[in-house]
């Protein structure tokens, strides 16, 4: 019984901690990175014609 109350106080912590994290937001933490970003490969595809 001691143990299924911490499990459950460990899994509401843990739930609580991690939705609670922020991921920053484009536009301010990727200032830099859009700058140093490759472009992405184009690819061709040829039909055969009939």
């Amino acid at each position: 019984m001691l143990e299924k109350l911490l499990l459950a106080i460990t899994v509401t912590f843990s739930l609580n901690f991690f939705l609670q994290v922020h991921v920053p937001e484009q536009s301010n933490a990727g200032a830099n990175y859009q700058h140093q970003k490759e472009p992405s490969p184009t690819i061709l595809v040829r039909l055969p014609q009939k």
